[in-house]
């Protein structure tokens, strides 16, 4: 895998998440006026029970397998591949139809004790074979991404969201004379056919690569004979067998590769579950301390809800190019590190985090310039510009715990993470402690409490790597060239932004213009400095006419 297919890979990775953005966010006006607060509300007492439900069925297994399909990759071993592929389904299967009966046949407790309305069950019940299909199609497109090829996941994603939101609509819509509860039903069994739809699609692509030209017979050209070798008796574990003996001897055996597949991935479900408890200790820890800063129980209420409901979410929104980067840094480095090539283990690193640095900067910078401006062109109350501003640097801290978490898991440091993080949970328990009851800062302390979350675990990690690898970082092409980019970025978007609002009267449209500039100026610094070259154009569509282009206008350096 070059430094160019890396780039790729977290592009097509983050165009998936960008395109199930938008439609997730159609689905959120779509729905609301379709089938009311009421029916949204059955709709969403379903839906984070069956979330709980598919995070444990499928216990982080995809990572897992990500990480050993590539080191069978770098072995040169299709067969230890696919008997990964094998397996890890096997289990899925096993774990995603219990998980999947469980909340089924628990629907009516579930409904009446947690969710308090019995009228959830019908809802939780028409959602729950998804987490059996889910389950499975995690382990083929964990496979994909091991095989460093990221469309077929992607394409999964996309076509999954696409089904899901169109049967959503759909569904709820005929439904809807027969009562809210069905039409709620109807809503989450978009789920289900959204889940088969994406299902079908890797399965097509799975037969299919035996027989595509190109780029899979070339970084994949021993598929199509294993392939072959499918359901002609002992031949695909013989050549199994003869290639573990091969690579290595951990892997012996069915039971061997199981053991295996828990030890990688039992921490990764750990590093998720420390999410939630975060969430969990804002919720325990803010309007406790806000309470003893004097603030009124409504001012309270209001306050926790432009931190956890409006301003937070947007320090999250630029993880979806981070957490691209993230999952196609896992099989990179698996597949540097089976090859036992040092350099190139240091090189895909030092780019991953490169790459992260690069989208999260700006983000971070534009988050606290216009905190005010994007408040209110997104509706909110100007004041959430307060939580908003403390938490927009902790945009580049997330970007870089969660790269260097996918590096560690990438190594096999899988645990490394997790302690991390959960340290970085108790620096927020005392940041956010301390500085929340002060009336000084209030409900900027709890911000300020994520930031030094993230900013420990990362920088713990980064400490980690440098240990592991000697990693030393391009700081001139990864910090100071884009540092220089981001300040004429931001001052060529307000200035922008003052002359559009003063012409129109319109936050908005001073807000999207902006936006607009800052992105081309910003990356106009990064080409004309050689942050941006050739191999991070070429991955895109039309990036060779792009870059032929930019060479005759003499902005790009070689």
């Amino acid at each position: 895998m070059t430094r160019k297919s890396l780039v790729k890979g977290a592009a097509i990775l983050a165009a998936a998440g960008l395109a199930n953005r938008f439609l997730g966010a159609v689905s959120r006006i779509a729905l609301p006026t379709l089938i009311g607060d009421e029916g949204v509300g059955l709709y969403q007492m379903a839906y984070p029970v069956y979330g709980v439900f598919l995070v444990v069925s499928t216990a982080g297994i995809p990572v897992a397998v990500s990480k050993l399909v590539a080191e069978q990759t770098a072995r040169n071993n299709p067969a230890g591949a696919l008997k990964i592929l094998k397996v890890a389904t096997a289990i899925l299967f096993l774990t995603g139809t219990f998980f999947s009966a469980a909340l089924a046949l628990g629907a009516g407790p579930i409904a009446r004790y947690v969710a308090r309305d019995a009228r959830a069950a019908l809802a939780i019940v028409a959602v729950s074979p998804a987490v059996l299909i889910l389950s499975v199609t995690s382990a083929f497109r964990g496979y994909f991404q091991g095989l460093q090829n990221m469309g077929p996941s992607a394409l999964s994603q996309v076509s999954e969201q696409v089904v899901r939101v169109s049967t959503m609509i759909g569904l709820a819509w005929l439904l809807l004379p027969r009562g809210v509860e069905f039409s709620a039903a109807g809503a989450n069994l978009g789920a289900v056919l959204g889940g088969a739809a994406g299902f079908l699609v890797l399965l097509v692509a799975y037969f299919r690569l035996q027989h595509v030209p190109g780029s899979w017979r070339v970084t994949w050209s021993q598929v199509r004979a294993v392939f072959a070798q499918t359901g002609r008796g002992r031949g695909a574990d013989a050549e199994w067998s003869e290639g573990l003996r091969d690579s290595e001897n951990y892997m012996r055996s069915t039971l061997a590769l199981t053991r295996r597949i828990f030890d990688l991935s039992l921490p990764v479900v750990l590093a998720a579950a420390i999410m939630p408890l975060m969430q969990f200790l804002d919720i325990a820890i803010v309007p406790m301390r806000l309470a003893a800063a004097g603030f009124s129980p409504d001012e309270i209420t209001r306050l926790f809800g432009r931190l956890t409901g409006m301003a937070q979410p947007l320090m999250y929104f630029p993880t979806l190019v981070t957490a691209a980067v993230a999952a196609s840094a896992v099989p990179a480095i698996s597949e540097a590190l089976a090859r036992r090539d040092r350099g190139t283990l240091s090189g895909r690193a030092q780019e991953a985090i490169r790459l992260g640095f690069l989208f999260a900067l700006p983000s971070a910078v534009g988050l606290f310039i216009f905190a005010r401006e994007f408040s209110i062109m997104l509706r909110w109350p100007a004041e959430v510009e307060v939580p908003l501003r403390a938490l927009a640097f902790g945009t580049v801290f997330l970007a870089l715990q969660q790269i260097s978490s996918g590096i560690l898991q990438g190594l096999g440091a899988v645990k490394v993470p997790v302690r991390n993080l959960a340290k970085g949970a108790v620096a927020k328990l005392v940041v956010s402690f301390v500085l929340t009851g002060m009336p000084a800062y209030g409900i900027r302390g709890a911000a300020l409490g994520t930031v030094a979350a993230f900013a420990v675990a990362g920088l713990l990690n980064v400490a980690t790597l440098v240990r592991m690898l000697g990693l030393s970082l391009d700081v001139m092409n990864t910090v100071v060239k884009p540092a220089v980019g981001v300040v004429a970025m931001a001052l060529v978007a307000r200035a922008t932004y003052g002359g559009v609002y003063g012409a129109t009267g319109s936050n908005s449209l001073g807000s999207l213009a902006a936006i607009g500039v800052a992105v081309a100026v910003y990356g106009l610094v990064l080409l004309i400095t050689g942050v941006v070259g050739r191999h991070e154009l070429e991955v895109f569509p039309g990036g060779g006419r792009i870059t032929r282009v930019l060479e005759r206008l003499k902005l790009l350096r070689h």
